[in-house]
């Protein structure tokens, strides 16, 4: 069971399960979208995405070592051993998605899988992150990659207007999203010289940037909620006022403490949206 765990771990499964969860709205935007390909492609879409991070957990695991917050993940702990696991799982993991998409003929699926992966370990990780204090720019599209996933599976289309915005909002939700954690633990960054915005434009200049973010993540979600159902546009609103009641405290007064609270709220934020677009159609 250990040895499940620490490969769960290794896959960042919480984070996949958010992703995923993400995957699952975009389907949501469908009409019926509850039928056997939306189940069977979220199955697939978890299997490739953990099987991402597993190999951005080996490109990581250098830095993962130094930093106090990383330092006990499977890698540089060595519950993982060695490292080249990480790289097997990985490519395992993804083989077993793609084929999944491709037996129903998936394809557009596939090349946003593919655009996931091209966006996260090799632009983000790999060529980015330890390079520019925008690398988490590049990074979030493939964030917002698993809604075009699940919205190409259900639709056999490749693009619309709705499930773009939605991805939108994920890009726009995840610079705010890291960037309060690397205000909390600047220091950690900087002590394995990973530029991150805090550490290469100070505190300040990051929670400007955090606020100027948060009017486009806004703007993202209340759009799409106006276009799908003027009640849960109310709810959003309200989620969003609480958000810019946050931001404007940080703003007036930047603590770390009160960054990472940030971080800590910006999370159920995403799950909330994603939950009002599924219980949308289950209303």
């Amino acid at each position: 069971m250990s040895t499940i765990k620490n490969y769960l771990d290794l896959g960042k499964y919480k984070e996949t399960l958010l992703l995923v969860f993400s995957g699952a709205a975009g389907g949501a935007l469908v009409v019926h979208p509850f039928n056997f390909i939306y189940f069977y492609s979220l199955i697939f879409l978890f299997l490739t995405v953990m099987g991402t991070n597993s190999i951005t957990n080996y490109i990581d695991r250098d830095i993962d070592a130094i930093m106090e917050r990383t330092k006990t993940r499977p890698l540089p702990s060595k519950r993982v051993y060695p490292p080249e696991k990480a790289i097997y799982f990985g490519i395992i993991l993804i083989l077993i998605g793609v084929l999944g998409f491709l037996y129903f003929s998936l394809y557009y699926s596939i090349i946003w899988i593919a655009f996931g992966i091209i966006f996260d370990p090799i632009l983000y990780n790999y060529l980015t992150k330890r390079k520019t204090p925008w690398n988490i720019v590049i990074g979030s599209f493939a964030g917002g990659a698993p809604v075009m996933v699940i919205w190409s599976a259900l639709t056999y289309n490749f693009f619309s207007i709705t499930p773009f915005i939605l991805m939108l909002t994920i890009v726009v939700w995840t610079p705010i999203h890291i960037w309060s954690l690397a205000i909390r633990y600047k220091f950690d960054y900087e002590k394995a010289n990973v530029p991150m915005l805090p550490v290469k434009k100070g505190v300040k200049f990051t929670i400007r940037i955090i606020a100027f973010s948060t009017i486009f993540l806004i703007i993202f979600s209340l759009y799409i909620f106006y276009i799908l159902s003027i009640y849960m546009f109310f709810i959003m609103f309200i989620v969003n006022l609480f958000i810019i009641y946050l931001i404007v405290k940080l703003m007036l007064n930047p603590q770390e403490k009160l960054s990472f609270i940030i971080f800590k709220t910006t999370s159920p934020y995403l799950a909330v949206l994603f939950l009002l677009i599924i219980l949308r159609q289950i209303i």
